[in-house]
């Protein structure tokens, strides 16, 4: 008996409320993909999605409107740091997007318009650590391509 309460209590409160979520799986048994839906006069829409990595950890996370990615969203690589940030407008980059490598540290920064790159782009070092052509340490310069510092 109680194994039948159970899925209509979940049946109820789906019909009640005006969002509800599909859960899809890899073969493993891992989440893959969790879409939440809302309810309208032409039936359902997504209006946020999240993707997982095989492992399952958390691949990325959005809102979406009217099938377009909207507002912030975020990457994830399968250690769990931040991958990728930025802002969609209608399915178009817009605004800050950033970059990390996977241990964390900062790797770039562009900023969008209509989803072009427009204005300064910055870049970090992955190690703080850059050598000459000839293969000696020297002072890193302001981006990942460019020569060393002259002193």
């Amino acid at each position: 008996m109680q194994k039948k309460i159970i899925p209509l209590l979940l049946f109820s409160f789906l019909i009640s409320n005006d969002t509800s979520r599909t859960i899809s799986t890899y073969k493993n048994g891992n989440v893959s993909t969790i879409s939440y839906h809302e309810d309208t006069d032409d039936g359902q829409k997504v209006v946020r999605q999240e993707t997982f990595h095989f492992t399952g950890s958390k691949a990325m996370e959005g809102n979406i409107e009217d099938d377009f990615k909207v507002g912030l969203w975020t990457y994830y690589y399968q250690n769990g740091k931040k991958r990728l940030e930025g802002k969609y407008i209608y399915g178009q980059k817009d605004g800050l997007w950033t970059h990390w490598y996977d241990n964390g540290i900062k790797a770039n920064q562009y900023t969008y318009k209509a989803q072009s790159a427009e204005g300064k782009i910055f870049e970090w070092h992955i190690d703080k650590e850059c050598w000459t052509r000839s293969g000696n340490p020297c002072e890193c310069g302001p981006s990942w391509w460019s020569d060393c510092e002259k002193n």
